[in-house]
């Protein structure tokens, strides 16, 4: 070879003869890096720049092992009834409403707690951004895991980490894991991103995952608050004797208002009717599944037992009539003092006609 043929030391230097970097090379990582980049800025106009980690295939329980304290679990559905994880640590969490709310992050490091429903509704539009992106962002470069890694969309927010094996199938899945600064310094976070390894069509055995959704959704209903309310009689009475009301006033109850107590929605509707009574010692109220016929309680001025006759609706049992008069006023310091009815007789009731509601230690 003569020396014309050789390359320079300048050449050298300069890589000649070295194949081409691969300056366009876009990975999973990568993706997800620009992912979250990307949607922060355009949902919550926040500055956010993550180092993520290659992705690692993890069990359901390692997936769990890893989460932060007091995380905010959003369950995403992808195609084929297949189910992932985005998790948001307080500090993102954080960072994101302090964005939408206030137009900037504090300088401090988030409260530790548990996230709400509005935490998850403000964060929803991020987590799907996101996902778009990243599944964009897959897709352009052709990514070998692409198929595994597209097609997913926030769903709901799990109330708590043990919601989490009774919802996603106990199989491989792909472990994202990202350290992100936010607001440029003002606060460090964290957010995962956990898929099913395998690609559609590829899912290993295990649960029925179709209704998975419908199982995390009810896991958020039970977990909510219902106020009912019991009326146990309505009276019109002038105010002037009302507010001549003392310590020690006696207000006569009927005992046939005991057998027809109306339980009300917060709207007043009445969904059910019951017998007031006593269970394991306290008070309780012996409820009709079915809703009454009438759609309220008595109209103001009439007693229980004045109320329309037996018979008026199909479904409404006739009132027991009016004891004899030697029973006297069954109700003082207007807390009726409700009879005893044995201590079987709650016990006796059939579940499916009746359910028994406490109402705290009897006085």
């Amino acid at each position: 070879m003569s020396l014309q043929d050789e390359p320079s030391t300048m050449r050298r230097k300069a890589g000649a003869g070295r194949p081409p970097p691969e300056v366009g090379r876009i990975t999973p990582s990568r993706a997800l890096r620009m992912a979250i980049a990307q949607a922060a800025q355009e949902v919550a106009g926040l500055t956010a720049s993550a180092a993520v980690g290659e992705d690692a295939r993890v069990s359901l329980s390692e997936a769990c092992e890893t989460l932060p304290d007091h995380p905010l679990i959003a369950l995403v559905e992808g195609p084929q009834g297949r189910f992932g994880l985005v998790v948001l640590d307080p500090q993102t969490v954080g960072a994101l409403i302090e964005m939408q709310t206030t137009g900037r992050v504090v300088p401090r490091p988030a409260d530790p707690r548990a996230p709400t429903r509005t935490d998850a509704v403000m964060c929803a539009d991020f987590i799907d951004r996101l996902l778009e992106v990243f599944e964009r962002r897959v897709d352009e470069a052709a990514i070998d895991a692409a198929p595994a890694l597209t097609g997913y969309r926030y769903a709901i927010a799990l109330a708590e980490a043990r919601a989490i094996p009774m919802t996603l199938d106990d199989v491989a899945y792909r472990q994202f894991g990202a350290d992100v600064d936010l607001g440029r310094g003002a606060k460090a976070g964290g957010i995962q991103l956990v898929l099913p390894f395998d690609k559609p069509g590829r899912r290993a055995g295990g649960p029925n995952n179709a209704s998975a959704f419908n199982l995390a959704l009810q896991a958020l209903v039970m977990d909510s608050q219902a106020e009912l309310r019991a009326t146990l009689m309505r009276r019109r009475m002038p105010l002037a004797e009302v507010s001549a009301w003392g310590v020690g006033t006696r207000i006569e109850v009927p005992r046939a208002a005991l057998a027809a107590v109306v339980i009300e929605d917060v709207e007043g509707r009445a969904v059910a009717e019951g017998r007031l009574g006593r269970a394991a010692g306290h008070r309780a109220i012996r409820l009709t599944i079915e809703a009454p016929a009438r759609a309220a309680p008595p109209e103001p001025g009439a007693l229980p037992d004045q109320a329309s006759p037996a018979g008026a609706g199909e479904n409404q049992a006739a009132a027991p009539p009016p004891p004899e008069a030697a029973h006297g006023p069954a109700v003082a310091n207007a807390r009726p003092a409700p009879p005893d009815p044995g201590p079987d007789e709650m016990a006796a009731i059939p579940r499916q006609d009746a359910l028994s509601a406490g109402f705290g230690p009897s006085v």
